[in-house]
């Protein structure tokens, strides 16, 4: 009986099913690896959303205090600066949502003291007003206070939304501050910073004031389950797939099975 069910495996080792098995585990652990990998990348993105959240909750500080900082290091902290608005030099960063609506934000250099100048994305305006600098939502006159998120440049990589490279430019879709200094007189920083609040406030309802960046989980973690599932899919599937072709091959080679030995009529008894 033990012979017959070597026999009945014997098709394991064909050709066929010995790719099979390398094809199946190299799926279990490449699911599982994907796995751990979307662990992985969850874990990252809560450590960042943590450190996000206390710097946007951190009172703000002198601009002068985080600008030798950069990239990550620098975005989303809470800073602080005075200065005068340059509408001349207004562009429009665009598209950008505001309560669902399509429109952009108006993007306004802002004079300092020392000589710079840091962009300030003020707030929303609506798709209609596409020409900058928007009467609409004119800046404060004279010298102003701000404190808001600043944020490092965005300049042109192999990903990025293409910016025209000639010419003068009224609506951007990324804050390159290199590209934008071509066509404000003032030297610039190289960072922006996203107005939260203002002194003198803007007179009338534009801009209106942006929303905070929302800090999301995102899907590693309903990723990495899904291919948890894939590889027990694949790991508890593939025996029932063996032991099912191995029935298969039994009921079409009746002659492998067992036979009964008959008895002699008239003598049940005769062995």
């Amino acid at each position: 009986m033990r012979d017959n069910g070597r026999h009945m495996y014997r098709f394991l080792l064909s050709p066929k099913w010995l790719f099979g098995h390398g094809l199946v585990a190299v799926a279990v652990l490449g699911f599982v690896s994907l796995g751990f990998w979307q662990l992985d990348r969850h874990e990252q993105r809560s450590a960042r959303n943590a450190l996000v959240a206390e710097r946007m909750q951190a009172p703000p500080a002198d601009l002068a205090a985080v600008a030798d900082k950069a990239g990550e290091d620098l975005a989303y902290r809470r800073v602080r600066l005075s200065g005068r608005y340059l509408p001349a030099g207004e562009v429009l960063l665009t598209p950008r949502s505001w309560n669902g609506q399509p429109g952009h934000h108006v993007l306004t250099p802002l004079a300092t003291d020392d000589g710079w100048a840091v962009l300030v994305a003020r707030g929303w305006v609506p798709f209609a007003l596409d020409s900058p600098p928007v009467a609409e939502a004119a800046p404060p006159r004279g010298q102003v206070r701000v404190s808001g998120l600043v944020f490092p440049d965005e300049p042109a990589t192999r990903f990025a939304p293409a910016i025209p490279s000639e010419g003068e430019l009224i609506r951007v879709s990324r804050v390159d501050v290199e590209r934008l200094q071509r066509q404000i007189d003032v030297p610039l920083r190289p960072y922006y910073v996203q107005l939260a609040e203002q002194t003198p406030a803007t007179v009338g309802e534009l801009p209106r004031s942006a929303d905070p960046p929302e800090l999301t989980a995102g899907n590693h973690l309903s990723y990495a389950v899904q291919w948890f599932l894939f590889a027990a899919v694949v790991a508890l599937g593939y025996p029932a797939l063996i032991r099912r072709t191995a029935l298969d091959e039994v009921r079409e080679r009746p002659g492998d099975g067992i036979s009964p030995v008959p008895i002699e009529a008239g003598n049940p008894s005769k062995g």
